[in-house]
């Protein structure tokens, strides 16, 4: 077992597992090594060693854990579970597990993604874009935590009639301190303000808020409510 670094122990790891399993059974383990005695996996190499890993995950060895091959190559034949006396089902764990690191993969990737889009925001705005840009969020703070991952154009029912009509590009064209075209698009003036986006927004960006505050700011610049949705009014 890899050496114990105390200051390196995540305490709410078996908490975030047994939460994933939907039950604690795996933290009644007390190490008599049935399961990996009768491990066909471990037979092929003596580093798979599924008594280890269970003991490792109640630590809260996070890491070693995620690192750990055997998570991967689990069978699941259930010979450890028939054998185990405390009924602690390894297949299960190691499948609970495996969802974790994905999970916590994707959430590294994308804000990664956010970071790097934040990066490039910021060098290719312009002065006048980035007034518009702090004009907006001034009135709206919280737009400047979408990272642009489409939740809300998902569940848009304009969106749904016309691919045009997309909040997703919208905010970013606020984002990118893209002032004209912000003011011109139609989008800020039929969004429907259903609020079915902000449910889903796992930024919590209050796109109505966003669409009045540009409503507010396009007639304070002089533009005027557009001439084509005038005609779909008459």
């Amino acid at each position: 077992m890899p050496e114990i670094i105390l200051t390196e122990l995540d305490s709410r790891f078996r908490d975030r597992i047994a939460a994933k399993l939907g039950d604690k059974s795996f933290m009644h383990c007390f190490a008599c090594g049935s399961c990996t005695a009768s491990c066909p996996v471990r037979r092929l190499d003596e580093k798979y060693n599924p008594r280890r890993l269970i003991r490792m995950a109640i630590l809260g060895m996070k890491e070693e854990v995620y690192r750990s091959e055997f998570i991967w190559i689990c069978s699941y034949h259930s010979t450890c579970l028939n054998r185990c006396p405390q009924k602690v089902n390894i297949g299960a764990v190691c499948d609970a597990v495996v969802r974790m690191a994905e999970e916590e993969k994707k959430r590294g990737t994308e804000r990664k993604a956010g970071e790097r889009l934040a990066e490039t925001n910021a060098r290719a705005i312009t002065k006048e874009g980035q007034k518009f840009r702090n004009a907006v969020r001034a009135l709206v703070p919280e737009v400047a935590a979408c990272f642009i991952c489409g939740s809300c154009t998902a569940v848009c029912p304009e969106a749904l009639i016309d691919e045009k009509k997309d909040p997703r590009r919208f905010i970013r064209k606020v984002n990118l301190g893209l002032r004209d075209e912000a003011f011109l698009d139609e989008f800020k003036d039929i969004c429907a303000t259903h609020y079915r986006c902000e449910s889903r927004c796992p930024q919590g960006v209050k796109i109505n808020r966003v669409m009045q505050a540009l409503r507010e700011l396009a007639e304070e610049d002089g533009y005027t409510y557009p001439e084509s949705l005038k005609e779909l009014e008459r």
